[in-house]
């Protein structure tokens, strides 16, 4: 008896159903799946929605009650209300230019009523904030491809340790950048209005803080390497906006507590701490970590433990990146996350040796931290098997450890006064000293003529 026509048409769906449902119940094809794109569109799309979701509700009482970060309001917005308006978009403070946090206030000043102004200062911070996730879902990178990697990604950006004192503020944007950055380096060269976004950022950067400046050199040895006329122009974009900042701006003692000093031994600690334990195994591990090696350093002595513990986890990450025929992005992105650090904390206020305390310096270690986890993930993305095995667990356990962090930022960044209780006050008595966060910090208004 002959079949019938449509049972013959739809054995080959039958067929390919079955094997997609068989191919699915393995975990490796989670890993390589792909998108096509219109729904990798409307991944990224909600993902960044996602991101931007989960940055504000972290702390949300930044959002109901409005929010100043310590100079932000004192010195920042200060300016930007005190002062003319070209004064204060290029006014130097801390030895340098910090454009985004001079930008945003003085919108803040103009474009809001003074009881909302906070709320332009967060916008823009998201807004900067969702540039490093952009950055990775918008790259044509072959590893990228995958959308599971590529959701990794942006997870291990959203859960980075130790990262209260950057949420939601423009006066430490500037590492927000330089995370940017350092991506740009590790990602292939975009073309359209991929490169446009890329160059702006990479001018921008260095007009906000000095220390992206540090991945200039980077930049054009990988120009070189690569024999790449774009590469060489988005070095050239940095240098640029370096040539600005370091030409008009950039005053080195304008603050007499910066380090300026960066010893081996405070540097392997400081890894130690920041950058293995502290990942790996939570804060309350490096609390304890921290505490004996500082101990220890006030003795006069070089803990064996900060030498091994950074050879044992970076060492064999690094040996694996560059084992001959496998893609270098993840060396990259490493590379950037060493110079970020050693630039970082050359420059630390109170000098590297405060960075050993977890909770101390939170901008300084972002950026590494985060360039470190992005170099696993590639890693995990471009090795052979047995390597990339190791390293998603890796990227797992980062995930894991970091959930925590999350939830449970550093107490003094979670809450505050009011901005528009202090402002009230402020209208009634004009002499009145607004306060900011964290405690201690406070804004000194002009009244209105």
């Amino acid at each position: 008896m002959p079949r019938c026509p449509l049972e013959l048409r739809a054995r080959p769906v039958l067929v390919w159903a079955w094997v997609a449902s068989w191919q699915a119940r393995k975990p490796w094809y989670w890993l390589t799946l792909r998108l096509s794109a219109p729904r990798q569109r409307r991944v990224t799309a909600g993902a960044l929605a996602l991101f931007a979701l989960l940055v504000c509700v972290r702390m949300p009482q930044i959002i109901l009650k409005g929010r100043f970060w310590a100079e932000e309001g004192q010195v920042f917005f200060a300016n930007a209300w005190n002062m003319p308006p070209g004064q204060a978009l290029l006014n130097s403070y801390g030895g340098y230019l910090n454009l985004i946090a001079n930008a945003a206030t003085l919108a803040a000043r103009w474009v809001l009523p003074l009881r909302l102004a906070p709320y332009m200062t967060i916008t823009v911070s998201v807004l900067v904030q969702l540039c490093a996730p952009l950055l990775l879902m918008l790259a044509r990178d072959r590893w990228l491809q995958p959308v599971a990697v590529r959701l990794a990604g942006v997870l291990l950006l959203l859960l980075v340790p130790s990262t209260g004192e950057i949420w939601l503020q423009t006066l430490h944007c500037q590492f927000q950048l330089l995370l940017c950055c350092g991506i740009i380096l590790g990602l292939d060269v975009a073309k359209g209005r991929g490169a446009w976004l890329r160059t702006g950022v990479l001018v921008l950067a260095p007009l906000c803080g000095p220390v992206v400046i540090a991945l200039v050199p980077l930049f054009v040895a990988r120009a070189v390497i690569d024999g790449s006329r774009a590469r060489l122009l988005q070095g050239v974009a940095l240098a640029g906006g370096a040539a600005i900042q370091l030409g008009v701006f950039f005053h080195p003692q304008a603050i007499p507590d910066r380090g300026y000093t960066l010893d081996p031994a405070t540097l392997l600690n400081v890894f130690a701490v920041r950058h293995v334990v502290m990942p790996f195994l939570g804060p309350g591990a490096a609390l304890e970590l921290g505490r004996a090696l500082r101990m220890q350093m006030l003795a006069g002595k070089v803990p064996l433990i900060a030498v091994v513990l950074p050879a044992v986890v970076f060492g064999p990450a690094v040996a694996a990146m560059l084992w001959p025929g496998r893609p270098r992005a993840a060396l990259w992105l490493m590379a950037a996350g060493l110079v970020a650090a050693c630039a970082s904390y050359f420059g630390a206020r109170g000098g590297a040796a405060t960075l050993i305390s977890v909770y101390a310096g939170e901008r300084y270690t972002f950026a590494p931290q985060a360039l470190f986890a992005l170099s696993v993930l590639a890693l995990a993305a471009t090795s052979c098997r047995l390597v990339s095995l190791a390293a998603w667990a890796a990227v797992a356990w980062l995930l894991t450890v970091g959930v925590p962090g999350y939830f449970h930022p550093v107490p003094n960044t979670q809450d505050g006064p009011s901005w528009r209780a202090e402002v009230a006050i402020w209208k009634a008595d004009p002499a009145y000293r607004l306060f900011l966060w964290p405690p201690n910090w406070r804004a000194q208004l002009n009244p209105q003529k």
